[in-house]
């Protein structure tokens, strides 16, 4: 399934240093572990019938890409938030219920990060089948209570850093592309407490660019390549990460919808890591 597809991380590379004044050297390139997504896992709601658990999971997934946190009921790894709702419902003799959800983070560790409330009195039936409406309507209100929750278990940068990241716009990608990938990249950065620019050509301390190529349908498959470069403000390159995958052909050629979240979810991390290992001295500060 196209929603579910995560382009798998590659490579992760870093030059460390810029080269002396008179000598030219290439710098060392240091390989580090891939980055998996710290995006959140919604499980099926607890004590909802079958039907409005997978329904409100969905919504609720839904919910939180709308306000740039990447999120899928369907997959996860090993550094997913694990979101566990839990619901009440109390029924009335008119044939209504008061539903009431705790949506509960975790992190990766098991740990309780913090929870989300929601409470609406809706129709026992609708309940009961999985009412699309009433699961949206649960999810909306809670949605950005769980954001705030997962930005605030993201530490800042190690070293003391707190480097200003111009995103340049995404190119080459199919269909809505170029703008999904920015904008998910963009949302990405920010969850790992890297503070954005206000715009691309906005002084800052280093800046990131992302390009797509995608090769011809060979049969079923064609292959997609994404490179996200990290820059100091001259344009010198401080390291890049490669994204690479076989998709069915012609599956993005319309929205990219939540597989942009996939993707920068995967890349963004990365990109935080190389500025560590780097520091803001590789951007001209002492």
């Amino acid at each position: 399934m196209r929603r579910c597809w995560l382009l798998a991380l590659l490579l992760l590379a870093a030059c460390n240093g810029a080269p002396p004044p008179i000598m030219a050297r290439t710098a060392p390139v240091a390989a580090l572990s891939p980055p998996d997504s710290a995006g959140i896992y919604v499980l099926p709601v607890e004590n909802a019938p079958a039907a409005s658990a997978t329904a409100l999971a969905t919504a609720m997934a839904t919910a939180l890409q709308k306000v740039d946190v990447p999120a899928s009921a369907q997959s996860s790894n090993r550094n997913s938030y694990r979101l566990q709702p839990v619901a009440t419902a109390t029924s009335a003799a008119d044939g209504r219920a008061t539903v009431r959800v705790v949506w509960e983070l975790r992190n990766a560790a098991g740990a309780v990060v913090g929870s989300a409330p929601s409470q609406l009195v809706a129709d026992a039936s609708a309940w009961q089948r999985g009412d699309n409406q009433l699961a949206v309507a649960l999810a909306a209100p809670a949605a950005p209570i769980v954001a705030k929750l997962i930005q605030s278990d993201v530490p800042p940068p190690q070293g003391g850093l707190d480097p200003v990241v111009a995103l340049r716009p995404v190119t080459g990608a199919p269909g809505d592309g170029d703008r999904s990938l920015t904008r998910a990249m963009g949302a990405a950065l920010a969850h790992t407490n890297l503070a954005l620019a206000a715009t691309p050509t906005d002084k800052a301390d280093f800046v990131v660019t992302g390009t797509v190529e995608v090769a011809p349908a060979d049969g079923q498959k064609q292959q997609v390549k994404v490179t996200w470069l990290l820059l100091r403000p001259d344009g010198s390159e401080v390291g890049r990460i490669k994204q690479e995958n076989a998709v069915p052909a012609g599956s993005l050629d319309g929205a990219w919808g939540d597989v942009a979240y996939a993707v920068t979810g995967a890349a963004a991390p990365g990109v935080r890591r190389l500025i560590e290992e780097v520091g803001l001295a590789a951007a001209g500060h002492s």
